[in-house]
C-alpha cells in the first residue's frame, strides 16, 4: 500500500507538468466587458461565468491563462492573425473555423428582435420570413457578431424592403434605434440587457416574440498559434466540468437558473 500511495502521489505531481508542456507556453485570451460572462471584478482580474469555466479547464491540464483586454472585432482580427491564441464566446461558424478550432462554452445563444415599445404594435413576425412582408425596415446589427447559421446567412441577401444598418458596437445599434434612426436591433438575450441598462430608460426597448437559438458561445483557439492538440485537450477538459456537475452549479451561479439544455 505504501507504494501504491507513492505512485498516486508521484502522479499528481507529474501530470499537471507534463499537461503544461502540452500547452507548450501561456495561452493568451482576449477579453471584453460581457457580464455576466466576463467582466472585471474587483480584484481588477476578469471574473464571470465563462472566465471561471475556462479558467477550470485550464487548472486541470496545467495551462497558464493570459488574459488581453481587447475590443471583440480586434480579437477575432488577432485571433485570425494568431496574435491571440483564445477568443471568449465567440459563435462557431463556417467562416471562423477556417481559421479557429473550438471548444464548447456551454452558453446557449439566444437571439431576438428588439424594437422600441412605442413601435412593437407595427410588426407581426413570428419567424424570419415574416421579415419580407413588413414594409420599408431599418435592421441594426453590430459589426463582426454572428446570430447563427440561419440568420447569417439570411443577411447576407435579406429582402429588398429591409435595409441592415451597421454599427461598431451594440451600444451605438442600440441608441440608433432608440433615436429612431433604425427600426430593430438584432441581439442576443445575453448582451442587449446589458447594454439597455446604460442607455436612456425612454423609449424603452424591448424584444419581439420570435427566439432563435443561434447555437453555443464556445471558446475559439487560434489554429495559427494553437496546436489542434491543445484546443481538443481544453474541449475534454470542458466536457468532464459538464458530466462532473461543475458547469451545472456554475451556471445557476450566475443566471439562477438550471442549465438550459436543448
Amino acid at each position: 500500500m505504501r507504494y501504491i500511495g507513492f505512485f498516486a502521489f508521484l502522479a499528481c505531481r507529474v501530470l499537471p507538468a507534463v499537461a503544461g508542456e502540452a500547452c507548450g507556453k501561456p495561452i493568451q485570451v482576449g477579453w471584453d466587458e460581457w457580464p455576466p460572462y466576463h467582466y472585471q471584478g474587483r480584484s481588477g482580474q476578469p471574473s464571470g461565468y465563462a472566465v471561471q469555466l475556462l479558467n477550470l479547464a485550464a487548472d486541470r491540464l496545467g495551462c497558464e491563462l493570459v488574459y488581453r483586454k481587447l475590443p471583440w472585432p480586434r480579437t477575432m482580427q488577432q485571433l485570425r492573425l494568431g496574435q491571440v491564441d483564445a477568443a471568449m464566446q465567440a459563435l462557431k461558424t463556417p467562416e471562423r473555423e477556417a481559421f479557429a478550432c473550438f471548444a464548447p462554452g456551454y452558453s446557449p445563444t439566444i437571439v431576438r428582435l428588439w424594437t422600441r415599445r412605442d413601435a412593437a404594435g407595427r410588426w407581426s413576425i413570428r419567424q424570419l420570413s415574416d421579415m419580407a412582408g413588413q414594409g420599408e425596415l431599418r435592421l441594426g446589427v453590430t459589426r463582426g457578431d454572428s446570430y447563427g447559421a440561419q440568420i447569417d446567412q439570411w443577411l447576407k441577401t435579406p429582402p429588398a424592403n429591409v435595409h441592415v444598418d451597421i454599427s461598431e458596437t451594440l451600444e451605438i445599434s442600440l441608441r440608433k434605434l432608440q433615436l429612431g434612426r433604425t427600426d430593430m436591433q438584432l441581439a442576443t438575450m445575453a448582451t442587449a440587457p446589458r447594454e439597455l441598462a446604460r442607455l436612456p430608460a425612454e423609449p424603452r426597448i424591448e424584444p419581439l416574440a420570435p427566439k432563435w437559438r443561434a447555437g453555443e458561445g464556445e471558446y475559439a483557439f487560434s489554429k495559427r498559434s494553437v496546436p489542434e492538440s491543445v484546443c481538443q485537450a481544453f474541449a475534454k477538459s470542458l466536457q468532464t466540468l459538464r458530466q462532473d456537475g461543475t458547469v451545472g452549479r456554475l451556471y445557476r451561479t450566475y443566471f439562477s437558473i438550471d442549465y438550459p439544455d436543448p
